[in-house]
């Protein structure tokens, strides 16, 4: 494989500000879903206050994404995902709830992964140490929150084995052998090498054209993508759980005429990008293919809403695909007359020669 040229220093803030934001919302939207299919870590205890122990998928998949994100995300995601959740399926709120998923995310992610850790026992053995004190610490906390938040409602001895204990062995069971084997799984698939996979289906440029990709770095593994594709598929999936959301918690569907109006007005900036880079006028960023093709990605969603305007949208469509080829033909023929344009430059120089 060809050497990929190194991203530009300048890119480093924007790249930073992106990927954090892709973390964020990867881990939110992951941890809702799997709540919906699974139960949220704090369902086992808001619905059922007897002692049972549950294996805690929510538990074991947000702990392994807090390790590998770090202690911010952890602590940041854990609290909007829980919030979210309990708007959207308790239609209440549990505070204190929000808060312990939070410090959960804190703690474990203060011990976060770095490429190579996991190839070294010790550091499996202290993985499983820090889980085996942090769920010492969630313990403690739950139980100083339910006394806190609830005085009186329960005795403290009853406290401490339905929520404190309840909470330790569901840990035990779920994260504290569990999240170690994974992280070394994830350790020695993407670290062992330091490897560049870039292919033409996820990027469609060669390697030449590398500034039209972006990269998403797993251990010392880094995989390319298509920048505006990428901001179309992120674009797609974060209106897809944005209309999801407000429907389950406000019960309604999601306006057919103002998705139209969407479809209509959201493409515009795509085709402006990206027609004036195919006519050659200008050369267009990874900041704007990015933001271009998540608003597109936006569109793309809202058109399952306008199920009752089919004509409108098929038109919509034609007319779009119309500019797009229209663009395609023009910024051909400019190409063309360029290489032409060169192509006789070097016979000039020759003639003079």
């Amino acid at each position: 494989m060809n050497e990929i040229p190194q991203e530009e220093e300048g890119k480093n803030y924007f790249r930073l500000i992106f990927l954090n934001l892709l973390i964020s919302t990867f881990i939110i939207i992951s941890y809702i879903y799997i709540a919906e299919a699974f139960e949220s870590i704090s369902t086992n205890f808001v619905e059922n206050q007897e002692f049972t122990i549950r294996f805690g998928i929510t538990l074991l998949i947000f702990t392994f994404l807090s390790v590998l994100a770090g202690s911010i995300h952890g602590l940041v995601d854990g609290f909007i995902a829980e919030l979210l959740y309990q708007i959207t399926y308790y239609h209440e709120i549990y505070f204190e709830w929000c808060l312990i998923v939070a410090i959960l995310g804190f703690l474990v992610g203060l011990y976060k992964y770095k490429p190579l850790k996991y190839h070294e026992g010790i550091k499996v053995y202290n993985t499983f140490l820090v889980l085996v004190i942090n769920s010492f610490i969630i313990t403690g906390i739950i139980i100083i929150f339910q006394i806190f938040f609830y005085p009186g409602q329960f005795t403290t001895e009853t406290v401490i084995l339905n929520y404190g204990f309840k909470f330790f062995f569901q840990a035990l069971m779920s994260i504290v052998f569990v999240v170690p084997i994974l992280l070394v799984l994830y350790d020695k698939i993407f670290a062992t090498d330091e490897k560049h996979l870039y292919y033409m289906f996820l990027t469609h440029h060669p390697i030449s054209a590398s500034d039209h990709t972006f990269y998403l770095k797993f251990g010392r593994t880094k995989v390319y993508f298509c920048s505006r594709c990428s901001g179309v598929i992120l674009g797609g999936l974060s209106s897809l759980f944005l209309t999801y959301l407000l429907e389950r918690i406000f019960q309604v569907e999601f306006s057919g005429e103002i998705a139209l109006i969407l479809i209509i007005i959201l493409p515009i900036p795509c085709i402006v990008d990206w027609g004036t880079q195919r006519l050659l006028l200008r050369k267009s960023s990874t900041e704007s293919r990015l933001f271009t093709g998540f608003i597109l990605g936006s569109a793309l969603h809202f058109m399952s809403f306008t199920y009752n305007y089919y004509f409108f949208t098929v038109l919509i469509l034609i007319i779009y695909f119309s500019v797009f080829g229209i663009l395609i033909y023009y910024g051909h023929k400019k190409e063309m007359k360029l290489l032409r344009e060169e192509d006789y430059s070097y016979l000039s120089k020759d003639e003079v020669e």
